[in-house]
């Protein structure tokens, strides 16, 4: 709580600090441009009272041509001041926001280097789980700690792995190979793999009926990360007993993976925050298992920059319909292959 507290005094006194400095820029500009406006117009009127005009047309041209020059000073100071003001306020944003992109990039670091350093241990953890389970030698009793310990740290595995990922998207070096991808075959292929997930959690995942080739454009790797991960949240907000159902369509121009489950359902609240990181509920409702990790917002991404979309429909006590789209993959060499950096 006290860290809290003193991150938000910074960033209270970052914005007051920015907020006098950019009026007193504004008050320093103003007056000046104000004075040099006065100065300019007091020295015409003088010219003007020292002159004896022979007519009233003679006093009326002057007049004219005064308030002419008066309007393109204007035009000339406003102009001043407004590049005065942005030039100004680019070379302050950049100083004070510079601690802040010092703090980013390091936090970044730390992700990247802590998600790369962490793999190694929970390979060794996993592997010595792996070997204990087919030791015949082990007891009975124990044998469920070892396989509730080896399920956390496949767990801990795909976080670090979200985690790694993540980073290099925000640092712009996750890249994307566009091809043509069999979504069917992809989606029977994944199903299959998350069988024992689902007998774990006592959920029925039946593979998809589609069995003709459904081609869409695709990151292969992308993809089925983007659906394991939706496939995995639909079998882990399920209860036992339940079905949770996949289906591949095409859908005018492109290409829909729908996977359905019936489990309990999000609140329009918390369904609007579905693809935000490590988004939780209030702390009420944090029990009921309303909270998100990086899986979908990984998986948000990766369909975005496919051309894609993934949307979310849920009903509280009803359940939840994830709907992965995807663009039709286009005859000829140019669905083959092609390779784009994010944005």
């Amino acid at each position: 709580m006290t860290e809290r507290r003193g991150d938000a005094d910074v960033v209270a006194r970052a914005y007051l600090r920015l907020t006098l400095v950019f009026v007193g820029m504004i008050i320093a500009i103003v007056a000046v441009s104000s004075t040099f406006l006065f100065a300019s117009v007091q020295s015409q009127l003088r010219e003007a009272t020292e002159h004896a005009y022979e007519s009233e047309n003679d006093a009326n041209e002057y007049l004219a041509g005064a308030l002419s020059d008066f309007g393109l000073r204007l035009v000339l100071m406003d102009a001043i001041v407004i590049a005065a003001v942005g030039i100004g306020g680019l070379v302050y944003a950049r100083r004070a926001l510079r601690p802040i992109r010092e703090n980013i990039a390091a936090q970044r670091r730390f992700i990247a280097d802590a998600s790369h350093d962490l793999r190694t241990p929970l390979a060794v953890l996993r592997t010595d789980f792996e070997v204990a389970l087919r030791d015949p030698r082990l007891a009975g009793d124990v044998r469920p700690l070892i396989e509730s310990g080896l399920e956390e740290v496949e767990n801990m595995t795909v976080m670090v792995d979200d985690l790694l990922t993540l980073s290099r998207i925000d640092a712009r070096q996750e890249r994307l190979t566009l091809e043509s991808v069999d979504v069917a075959a992809l989606a029977r292929q994944s199903v299959e793999k998350l069988q024992g997930l689902a007998a774990a959690t006592g959920v029925l995942l039946p593979t998809p009926a589609a069995t003709t080739p459904v081609r869409a454009t695709a990151d292969v790797a992308h993809l089925r990360r983007a659906f394991t991960n939706v496939v995995r949240n639909a079998l882990q907000h399920s209860p036992a007993g339940a079905t949770v159902e996949v289906s591949v369509q095409r859908s005018g121009e492109g290409v829909e993976i729908v996977v359905v489950d019936h489990g309990a359902g999000m609140p329009p609240d918390v369904l609007a925050h579905a693809f935000d990181r490590f988004y939780r509920a209030d702390a009420s409702r944090a029990s009921s298992g309303e909270s998100f990790g990086l899986g979908l917002a990984i998986a948000y991404w990766a369909l975005t920059e496919m051309g894609g979309a993934i949307t979310l429909e849920s009903r509280v006590g009803v359940g939840t319909t994830a709907t992965l789209r995807l663009p039709s993959a286009l005859p000829g060499p140019a669905a083959s292959e092609e390779t784009r950096p994010t944005l």
